[in-house]
């Protein structure tokens, strides 16, 4: 049988396999440039005019170096450090003219978790150490920002000013910010999502949007199992050869189960290559990949399962195509009125799509075995519902 399944779905499924590699390369391959953006969003954001730049030096943990350009004409530039509200103490420094710029310094830091230090004109770079470890946590935020004046510090005119992208890769609020504060986007890809860091980008790109091309392909292939097969009456001849109809649905199934693994490990081979080609392998280890795509079978095998479970159902394949894909899409929209709704959260657990988070497996390291083994339970009950449904199904109706 999976003989059988291979030869009539290999073509399709090998032109899938192509197609989703170039566009997990196609992805991945702009993260580079997305990141390059971010500088200059903040830069823009705040009227900025100074290049500004932070390199992490990769054999030392927390140690980095702020770099600069030289800003014509100027007396020395101020390097501020933040782990928050940053953009107000950059927009009040900035707007001294002819003040006494210590005095300035002391107030900015009742801001908050403020480090503001003074430089001559002729430096245009300072090391940072212990920074991952300076803020409480490992994975802080810190934002960095330069800024140039003119005169001395007891009567400064702060002429330029910038903002770097911080340890994590954040910036400051820009649209997409704004735009996952929706409540809607968030019952898609989750809340608390770092876009800018390079996990961030491709849990959204890869593990959150990509994932629902990848279940309606999948879709499409097992709501067809057996509707396909009585429609053109090739059933006759399934049935016709020595095995009984529990062998030929369980092989169908499994044979199904060895092409979604086999997309799975397709699928952490070029992640993996992506990430080592823009320089990241040391940001997205290949554990974590196999983790998150590994957590992603339970789900699969759940989808299979209904899907089958469907096609056993009825005999008419655009009717299976139909309640499956409306299953799928009102899971979504489940999701969807839980976000918006608090009175309506309850809907969330009749959705197989909230026990499926892979942001937690992939950016947080954390696998949630409650969920996994609950889909798996799903898969089952399914599997043998549709078992027993297509060995007492008259296949002649």
């Amino acid at each position: 049988m999976f003989l059988w399944t291979f030869r009539r779905k290999w073509k399709g499924f090998v032109i899938f396999l192509v197609a989703t590699a170039l566009l997990v390369f196609l992805i991945v391959g702009i993260y580079p440039e997305f990141s390059d953006l971010q500088s200059q969003r903040m830069a823009e954001a705040l009227g900025g005019d100074i290049d500004i730049s932070l390199a992490e030096d990769k054999e030392v943990k927390g140690k980095y170096t702020l770099s600069w350009t030289k800003y014509g004409g100027v007396d020395g530039y101020v390097v501020v450090e933040s782990d928050s509200d940053i953009q107000l103490v950059l927009l009040y420094l900035k707007d001294l003219k002819g003040e006494d710029l210590e005095s300035g310094k002391i107030l900015a830091q009742f801001i908050g978790g403020i480090s503001i230090q003074t430089f001559d004109p002729n430096t245009t770079e300072v090391v940072l150490t212990g920074v991952d470890k300076k803020y409480g946590t490992e994975d802080a935020v810190v934002y960095f920002g330069v800024l140039a004046f003119t005169g001395d510090t007891s009567k400064a005119d702060i002429v330029g000013t910038s903002l770097t992208v911080n340890t994590r890769d954040m910036v400051a609020e820009g649209a997409y910010d704004k735009l996952m504060d929706n409540p809607i986007m968030k019952s898609f890809v989750g809340e608390g999502i770092d876009i800018y860091s390079v996990k961030g980008f491709l849990y959204i790109e890869l593990f959150g949007s990509f994932t629902m091309y990848i279940i309606i392909f999948f879709i499409i292939q097992y709501a067809g199992a057996f509707c396909n097969e009585m429609e053109t009456k090739t059933i006759d001849i399934l049935l016709s050869t020595p095995l009984r109809r529990r062998h030929l649905f369980i092989s169908r199934y499994l044979s199904w189960v060895v092409l979604s693994l086999i997309f799975i490990v397709s699928w952490i081979l070029c992640i993996t290559l992506g990430v080592r080609a823009i320089g990241k392998a040391d940001e997205v280890p290949m554990a974590d990949i196999a983790c998150t795509m590994f957590y992603f079978t339970p789900f699969i095998l759940s989808v299979q399962s209904l899907c089958m479970f469907i096609s056993v159902l009825t005999n008419e394949s655009r009717k299976a195509y139909g309640i499956s894909l409306g299953i799928y899409f009102g899971m979504y929209f489940f999701e969807v009125i839980n976000g918006i709704s608090e009175k309506l959260d309850f809907l969330k657990y009749f959705t197989l799509l909230h026990y499926f988070d892979p942001g937690l497996v992939f950016i947080e390291g954390v696998i949630p075995w409650g969920s996994t083994l609950f889909l798996v339970f799903v898969a089952i009950v399914l599997f043998a519902a549709g078992l027993i449904i297509f060995e007492r199904k008259d296949l002649a109706a």
